[in-house]
């Protein structure tokens, strides 16, 4: 492990997102929707939220994250993350308030701020850098691990995903590289199953997100980092294959988990005359 001192790793960084028209871009959303997320009055709320949950049950019963993100008038549902429409909406989503984060650089900064006057770092100047660190935080864990089966990481596939959010979602390279080399430094303390199962539990407990879709963008987000040569190895295969088959289950399971749910909602709607075995 990298022993560089914790205060010094993102101490010269200014800017997550140095590309914004990349980032809306690639979100997909309107002039209006991204001057909204730009604004800088409701950053502090977003910093307060951002990785303090890991299951959507912690999420939905907190006033905070509920009134923040997933509210009609918060930034989430501005741009239509807070009704699940897109899958990336709900990766970022994810990233914001799950453990996704928790693992990454959202953990590192607010354990390194807690003892100093400035409680946000210098470059988190909006809701929509929030919003980038906690996409950055949810995939490049999963992605370094991936890119490491060899026991070290891959320099190509390192490259890969440093050009990927430098070029395809416009992030300060300054950033991606300090946010790849600290992630590096904790590999060791992540796990493959850990990290997917995370994502994983959030998601097949909201009833709102549509986590077929969502894992569907995190695998094909993964296959593009270790497709480097145009052949994935047969290592590299098998994590996205385990990740694939804890996605699944907890696809499975949330399914059901709806499925029960809207029959119990049809049940009191019509007094019990519908009932199972009848």
């Amino acid at each position: 492990m990298n022993n560089k001192d914790q205060t010094d790793w993102f101490q010269d960084i200014e800017t997550i997102v140095s590309q914004p028209l990349n980032f809306k871009a690639k979100l997909a959303i309107g002039e209006e929707a991204y001057t909204a997320l730009k604004l800088k009055n409701t950053v502090v709320q977003a910093w307060d939220v951002a990785g303090v949950a890991t299951t959507a049950a912690v999420v939905a019963k907190s006033s905070v994250v509920a009134s923040t993100f997933f509210a009609p008038t918060g930034f989430l549902a501005a741009i239509g993350i807070g009704t699940a429409v897109t899958p990336i909406g709900w990766v970022i989503a994810a990233g914001v308030v799950t453990g996704g984060a928790w693992f990454g650089i959202t953990r590192h900064l607010k354990k390194a701020s807690a003892s100093r006057v400035t409680v946000i770092p210098n470059f988190i100047n909006t809701p929509l850098d929030v919003l980038a660190l906690g996409l950055f935080d949810l995939l490049v864990p999963l992605a370094l691990k991936v890119a490491a089966t060899e026991g070290v990481v891959d320099e190509s596939k390192r490259n890969r995903v440093f050009t990927y959010f430098v070029e395809e979602w416009g992030y300060d390279p300054g950033f991606v590289d300090a946010g790849l080399t600290y992630i590096e430094s904790i590999l060791d303390e992540l796990s493959i199953p850990e990290l997917a199962q995370t994502l994983a539990k959030f998601a097949s407990e909201n009833p709102d997100c549509n986590f077929r879709m969502m894992s569907q963008e995190i695998l094909e987000f993964l296959r593009k980092i270790v497709d480097v040569d145009g052949k994935i190895d047969a290592r590299d295969e098998q994590a996205i294959a385990d990740i694939k088959a804890i996605f699944s289950s907890a696809n499975r399971f949330s399914l059901k988990k709806k499925l029960r749910a809207g029959w119990k909602s049809v049940r009191q709607k019509t007094g019990g005359i519908f009932s199972r075995g009848r």
